[in-house]
């Protein structure tokens, strides 16, 4: 059973991890599927935060090379959801600037610039 969920938008792939990313198999996982979306061509990945609490550094750095491999492949990944202690983090860690997150996973599907929306990536 995987440690995530995924529903399929158009050709915009939307993973919901299950719990947080505290670099164990939930984390091993989520990469190694952005990998597989990756290597099938441009990949547009929109990831739903709403459940995850808590995020380390192993599971931060799963989501920024999921982000780099996407720009790598002209495609994106864009986060939705984020809870106030993730979005403070990337705050802190300045990948607020790097990530294009959205409010709701509405909003990141169709990649709409609300005024809660940061728009780190380049469209």
């Amino acid at each position: 059973m995987s440690s995530f969920d995924q529903k399929v938008h158009g050709d915009i792939q939307l993973l919901t991890p299950r719990k947080d990313l505290m670099g164990g198999n939930e984390t091993k996982e989520l990469s190694d599927f952005i990998a597989e979306i990756v290597a099938k061509g441009e990949p547009k990945i929109v990831v739903d935060l709403g459940k995850v609490s808590f995020l380390n550094s192993t599971g931060l750095g799963a989501l920024v090379a999921g982000h780099v491999s996407c720009k790598n492949h002209q495609g994106w990944l864009r986060l939705a959801r984020s809870t106030k202690r993730i979005s403070n983090l990337f705050l802190i860690t300045k990948l607020a600037f790097v990530f294009e997150t959205y409010e709701t996973v509405e909003e990141a599907l169709v990649g709409i610039n609300s005024p809660e929306a940061t728009n780190g990536g380049d469209k």
